[in-house]
């Protein structure tokens, strides 16, 4: 005995060719379209067999009202009759039935016939549903690498965002394609920033964003959901919730943003740091700069000062030796330490001259130092020709 159940339709009574198929079969006997209909609804029929052996003639009507009903559907349909001309075979293939049994062919034919065409009906729909799977599948992947394009687009244009603005900006571009309406907050050096898709800001979502930075990767309630990553927190208020593919697209494609995100906020950061850090040259630079010219001019001044005493003092012990009465030995040495002295003095602001051209050089070095912050390769050239300049050791008489 087959184990697949189906319904045997008839009008009046079954034939006997007709038993025998039933009861060949786990089947159901209907006497009438109507009661086969209240069977079909029950979705556990694999084939219904119309026994028109009875009739004169196979009835199509009862067959076309058969298929016309909408719980037939996946279920095959077989014409059972002993006198069926090729038109009438022809009119019930083309009305959708899927076989035309003839009574002289023998009942195990018949039953062979009816289970060929549960097979192929169970064939179809195996057929039918790894083609549905396939055609998610390419629509999953085609989803994908639209996603995939879309988030290697966002991750160079960030590069060119040069504020928290802009980067926040160019973020809810790229989410408006999933569809979510979001707010996002961005924590740096430079200060926290909120915004909204609008680039405004609003204080219940931003409080929020800040006492839940800390909570977790994800934090969702209802059709919300907190993501943080690092230095950004972004919540999305309409998940798809019931969407469960869509939903993990979502959270995975968010993620891969949010990293994006925070890798550009740290490269903002260092940029703000360089900044900072050349604003404190620069002014360090200023100030090196000033004392070096009043160090400058206060040794020229103790360089003056010290000429115009030596000046006095060997003027004034050329004018008091006629008056000392010295012997010539004595008026000799005076004369000679009195030049000794000048000569020495001399020797001594010579070296005091090559100090000048030291400070000079170290003021040139500043000078270019603080050019260089701007233009580093001006910088490496001139900071080239002071380690190569020369120092002079020609010597100048101040008297």
């Amino acid at each position: 005995m087959n184990r697949h159940k189906i319904l045997m339709i008839y009008a009046g009574e079954l034939s006997s060719m007709g038993a025998q198929i039933a009861d060949q079969f786990e089947a159901d006997r209907s006497a009438s379209v109507e009661e086969g209909l209240a069977f079909l609804k029950q979705g556990s029929v694999k084939a219904v067999v119309y026994d028109a052996i009875p009739f004169t003639g196979p009835s199509l009507d009862d067959c076309t009202l058969l298929l016309q009903s909408e719980h037939i559907a996946g279920v095959p349909l077989l014409v059972l009759s002993d006198r069926g001309a090729i038109k009438d075979r022809l009119k019930a293939f083309e009305i959708g039935c899927d076989d035309f049994l003839d009574s002289a062919m023998g009942c195990d034919e018949a039953c062979a016939r009816i289970t060929k065409s549960i097979f192929h009906q169970i064939a179809q729909q195996q057929l039918k549903s790894r083609l549905t799977e396939a055609n998610v599948t390419a629509h999953t992947a085609m989803a994908d690498n639209s996603d995939l394009g879309a988030n290697i687009q966002f991750l160079l244009a960030i590069n060119d965002s040069d504020n928290l603005d802009e980067l926040g900006q160019q973020l809810f571009s790229t989410l408006r394609r999933y569809g979510l309406h979001c707010s996002l907050q961005m924590r740096s050096v430079m200060g926290d920033k909120n915004m909204e898709d609008h680039g405004m800001a609003k204080d219940l979502e931003s409080l929020l964003l800040a006492q839940l930075a800390d909570g977790g990767r994800y934090i969702d309630f209802g059709n919300r959901t907190i993501v943080n990553y690092d230095k950004v927190s972004l919540l999305i208020k309409n998940m798809p919730v019931q969407d469960a593919d869509k939903y993990g697209a979502v959270k995975d494609n968010t993620f891969a943003l949010l990293q994006g995100v925070n890798a550009r906020i740290r490269a903002l950061e260092d940029r703000y740091r360089l900044v900072q850090e050349k604003a404190s040259l620069l002014k360090l630079s200023e100030d090196v700069g000033m004392v070096m010219v009043s160090l400058k001019d206060s040794y020229q001044q103790v360089m003056r000062d010290i000429v115009n005493e030596v000046e006095n003092v060997a003027e004034l012990i050329q004018l008091k030796l006629p008056a000392l009465a010295l012997s010539e030995a004595h008026e000799q040495f005076l004369e000679e330490a009195t030049l000794r002295v000048v000569s020495e003095t001399n020797r001594v602001f010579n070296d005091g001259l090559k100090i000048d051209e030291c400070f000079e050089k170290l003021e040139s070095a500043i000078e270019s130092s603080l050019t260089s912050v701007e233009t580093p390769a001006e910088f490496e050239s001139s900071a080239s020709r002071v380690k190569s300049g020369n120092q002079t050791d020609s010597s100048i008489d101040l008297f």
